[in-house]
């Protein structure tokens, strides 16, 4: 589920030495990361924002670590990255935020089940749903051994986690309603308005049945 602060933790950004000072002097620059990922509906969102357009920037597609080790060496002229590499280059000193994601409808993150396993195992799938639920309740109450788990876990070091921790929020899960179907659909369309997928996706097809996904869900997160 998302709140006001979703987002804080996901950013477009340049080094601290870049001559980009906002946001809307990104048009024509080289821009970093993942195609086709959650990184690049924030970035097709962010620009839309300010009236520009994927082909108004340069994609440049690389796997996270790799740049995250070129951007702190400075070779990287803007990245979109998220905690925990943003918390360590922002411990280093090497990164300056142009905009982060907040109000932009991040797609999320999403468990899925091989259909026929689903089918089978209703009463499997809704506990799970319900201790997952449960978890992001703890968490958001523990906040300080939620730190301590990342750091053992993980292997953050405190600092790190520290900051990773004031950005993240424990706001519970979030079923599979109409309304989130919907911003789903809403995704996927646009994925094929720009040509980031090939064809025009129905996301009804990979979904189950509603009468399912009302028997595993708590009431509560069907929001």
């Amino acid at each position: 589920q998302r709140t006001p602060t979703t987002g804080r933790s996901s950013v477009i950004a340049v080094p601290p030495e870049s001559p980009l000072k906002k946001f809307e002097e990104i048009k024509g620059q080289e821009v970093y990361f993942q195609k086709g990922s959650a990184s690049h509906y924030f970035m097709l969102r962010a620009l839309q924002s300010i009236g520009l357009s994927i082909n108004d920037i340069k994609i440049k597609s690389i796997p996270t670590i790799e740049a995250r080790s070129a951007f702190l060496e400075g070779r990287i002229p803007v990245w979109m990255t998220g905690d925990p590499h943003y918390a360590i280059a922002e411990k280093m000193g090497r990164i300056r935020v142009l905009r982060d994601s907040v109000g932009l409808d991040s797609p999320g993150g999403y468990y899925i089940a091989d259909r026929k396993f689903a089918e089978e195992n209703t009463g499997l799938l809704k506990i799970l749903i319900e201790e997952l639920h449960a978890l992001d309740k703890w968490a958001e109450a523990n906040r300080d051994e939620v730190k301590k788990l990342m750091i053992t876990e993980q292997k953050l070091d405190e600092e790190v986690a520290a900051r990773v921790m004031s950005r993240r929020t424990f706001a519970g899960r979030r079923g599979l309603s109409p309304e989130l179907i919907a911003e789903q659909q809403r995704v996927a369309d646009l994925f094929f308005q720009v040509g980031v997928i090939p064809k025009k996706i129905n996301i009804q097809e990979a979904l189950l049945s509603p009468s399912l996904y009302a028997a595993i869900t708590p009431p509560e997160i069907m929001v």
